[in-house]
């Protein structure tokens, strides 16, 4: 099994957009994703990122995904926040 992690790329919005999908059914939310993959992409891809992706894949079919984005902590300055972090069950 080869399993990598690597920075998102526009054409892995469309799985990405699966992913949060599954996440809304799990969450019993179904219908409270209001987002499309052109939207992650408009969003996470122009000059100034509102976010950054990740995606884990399994023999190159993407299976995971972390997205998170930019912050400001009053204690320890720039940070991260981590939204979702998703793994299919296989």
């Amino acid at each position: 099994m080869n399993i990598q992690i690597r920075k998102a790329k526009k054409d892995d919005m469309k799985h990405v957009i699966k992913l949060i999908n599954e996440l809304a059914v799990f969450e019993r939310e179904p219908n409270a994703v209001v987002i499309s993959s052109d939207d992650l992409i408009k969003d996470g891809f122009g000059d100034s990122p509102l976010f950054s992706c990740f995606v884990a894949t399994v023999n190159d079919e993407i299976s995971g995904m972390c997205l998170g984005y930019p912050r400001y902590s009053t204690w320890k300055g720039p940070t991260m926040h981590l939204e979702d972090l998703i793994v299919q069950k296989k």
